[in-house]
């Protein structure tokens, strides 16, 4: 089962609080999207000890296209709507879109920001 309740070097899981399972299997297997579980301390449940943290497919091409999935989420701020935003995602194998080209970028930006500058949202 996937799991985030904070941003922890050690992690720790909570059977009470909410997670995901994830139909990966070990990379021992050769599965490319890999996930490990293991008990842990006072639970029932198997969690996610070991596994892709960045999955990525890259189309070469005229144009470059790309789709990845990053697990759990990019920010370490639990209180953040991207700290898990990509859970279910990356349990789905489902990916994102990435963009590569300025135009692209530009509109797909939740807000831009450039160091010194007040941040402007769009």
């Amino acid at each position: 089962r996937f799991q985030r309740i904070d941003d922890s070097i050690q992690p720790h899981f909570d059977d009470a609080k909410p997670s995901i399972p994830v139909p990966f299997t070990s990379a021992q297997w050769g599965s490319l999207a890999s996930f490990g579980a293991r008990p842990y301390p006072n639970t029932k449940k198997l969690y996610g000890s070991s596994g892709n943290s960045f999955v990525a497919v890259v189309e070469f091409g005229p144009k470059v296209r790309a789709w990845a999935v990053t697990a759990g989420g990019e920010s370490g701020d639990p209180a953040s709507p991207h700290f898990r935003d990509q859970a279910e995602r990356y349990a789905g194998g489902t990916l994102r879109p990435v963009w590569f080209y300025p135009a692209d970028i530009a509109a797909h930006a939740a807000r831009q920001y450039r160091p010194g500058a007040p941040v402007r949202k769009r």
